[in-house]
């Protein structure tokens, strides 16, 4: 060692050998989705994390990308604490787990009305509206195997599903993904009024095709959990949603020319009548 190093050097190097490396972070791994241990006010930086936390294991979105960039060192997903995805039958920051039922020995004709409830009795009116009508629009065409899938996915938490079949990502702002300057910071990291000359605590109605169940509140983003992620099911519900959009959704057709996807339209609405869907 150079005689003009610190003498602390060796003692440093020292701790950094013993220290837990800290977790890789991909360009999929979402800080709205992850919870990042504190330090503080704010969260650690990246080189830090493990000073706080040793057994931190960050969760990516798309699992794959952790592995080839660490050579399967870091495990993709934490098998628990928050970062975790929940189980069926587990709430966020519930303490118990509420195993669901599970049918054997029914014909289709039986699942197919039994879903038709289960769709219909849900625990929010935003799930009510949502699965009823996707129930009435596809009970009656769906395959057995669909039916079993459909079954399972009505296990999940309410609001869970409302999520997963309407909600994208929050984007990154440009302000935090490229350090851009304080002119591109929106009104309020400024510290200046949203709508300056308004009383901030009116709220004024919703619009667009959820106005009548979301109102004002706009829920968190909540990610998809592996089991259902480019699941027929959820993809088949989803599409329900675009289809029932009051406003259209711009959908880019031939020639990168957008068009507007809109074959029902006018939103939810109310819940549709019971059907007999027997074969």
């Amino acid at each position: 060692m150079s005689e003009r190093a610190n003498d602390t050097a060796e003692e440093y190097r020292r701790y950094m050998k013993g220290k837990p490396l800290n977790p890789h972070l991909t360009n999929t791994n979402s800080t709205i989705a992850n919870e990042f241990p504190s330090i503080g006010e704010d969260g650690p930086p990246p080189e830090l994390i493990t000073s706080v936390d040793p057994n931190f294991t960050p969760k990516d979105s798309i699992p794959s990308n952790t592995e080839k960039m660490t050579g399967g060192t870091q495990d993709p997903t934490p098998e628990s604490g928050p970062n975790a995805d929940l189980d069926v039958g587990e709430i966020e920051g519930g303490t118990f787990k509420v195993e669901p039922l599970r049918r054997t020995g029914e014909d289709a004709n039986t699942i197919r009305a039994r879903l038709l409830y289960q769709s219909r009795k849900r625990g929010t009116l935003e799930s009510d509206l949502l699965l009823s009508t996707f129930a009435d629009d596809n009970l009656g065409t769906m395959t057995m195997h669909q039916l079993q899938q459909y079954d399972l996915f009505l296990d999940e938490n309410d609001w869970d599903i409302y999520y997963w079949a309407t909600q994208e990502p929050t984007p990154t702002t440009m302000a935090y993904a490229e350090g851009a300057g304080p002119e591109m910071a929106s009104p309020e990291a400024q510290g200046k009024d949203i709508t300056p000359g308004e009383d901030s605590r009116i709220n004024k109605p919703a619009k667009g095709e959820w106005a009548q169940t979301v109102g004002t509140f706009k829920p968190a983003y909540r990610p998809v959990p592996q089991r259902w992620k480019n699941s027929e099911i959820l993809s088949l519900l989803r599409k329900h949603v675009i289809d029932r959009s009051a406003g259209g959704v711009e959908i880019t057709g031939e020639g990168e020319t957008p068009k507007v996807h809109h074959p029902k339209g006018g939103g939810l609405g109310f819940m549709p009548e019971l059907r007999n869907f027997d074969q």
